[in-house]
């Protein structure tokens, strides 16, 4: 929408005091005679002091309008200038996003495809949550796209682990984002009462749910890994004593046959 700067209204002012400057004359003709050179000169006084009293009062309010235009148009300019910041930093991360989702190639097509999906999720779900404008929900949201991607980044790494992740995929990501839209709608719709209240709750409460799920199941990913390296530190460990590097104490023996503590 184009904004434009209202005029002075100089001429309306002027306008306004001819105006006023011909009713006075009416009213001092009508008073007093105009025979002498001397009754048109004081009328002609009279004129110009009411013109300039006109002429200074309509210069105030006009100047008064000017500054309070002049203040909302800098509220305008603010907060255009904020609404091109924040898209500008959401088509970068949105550009990033995107170079991320490009890197995400495991070398097995299958696995790929499912990345690409959950990331195709996540990105409605972030849509619906820009939609939003509880901050709880937002928050609750960010800490699951977080989660999320640390699943993905895990699957990534390790494409033999994608099995682990079908029922993250086809059921609680497309669930969680069915929950979004229906609290969007809601919040759009303005729709009250008390089925409308307590569905609310219940998906900001299932939204928690969510988050605690999305962790165990990052964590699940990883417990293989922690059981391996339990495994092989303990194995190190029984070979490092075979060789006499250490003893049942933990202590270190150097090359040159000295030993001291670990730890």
């Amino acid at each position: 929408m184009a904004y434009r700067k209202p005029s002075r209204r100089s001429r309306r002012g002027l306008s306004g005091a001819f105006i006023a400057m011909g009713i006075v004359s009416l009213l001092y003709g009508g008073f007093f005679p105009l025979f002498r050179l001397f009754d048109y000169a004081v009328l002609a006084v009279i004129i110009a002091a009411i013109g300039k009293v006109i002429r200074t009062a309509s210069q105030k309010a006009h100047e008064k309008e000017d500054e309070a235009w002049e203040k909302a148009e800098q509220e305008r300019e603010r907060a255009e200038q904020e609404k091109a910041e924040k898209e500008r930093k959401a088509k970068e991360e949105a550009a990033r996003r995107e170079a991320e989702r490009a890197k995400a190639t495991t070398g097995v097509a299958e696995v790929n495809s499912l990345i690409l999906r959950g990331q195709q999720l996540l990105q409605q779900i972030r849509a619906e949550n820009d939609r939003l404008p509880d901050p709880e929900i937002t928050a609750q949201i960010d800490a699951i796209e977080s989660i999320a991607n640390q699943i993905f980044k895990a699957v990534i790494e390790q494409p033999k682990k994608a099995n682990q992740i079908r029922r993250f995929m086809d059921y609680y990501l497309p669930t969680t984002l069915k929950m979004l839209v229906a609290y969007r709608r809601m919040e759009e719709g303005n729709v009250t009462g008390e089925t409308a209240d307590k569905a609310r709750e219940r998906i900001r409460d299932s939204l928690n749910m969510v988050i605690k799920a999305f962790t165990n199941q990052l964590a699940k990913l990883y417990e293989d890994d922690a059981l391996d390296i339990t495994t092989d530190i303990d194995v190190m460990e029984t070979m490092l004593k075979q060789d006499g590097l250490i003893d049942s104490g933990l202590h270190v023996r150097t090359s040159t046959g000295e030993e001291f503590e670990n730890g």
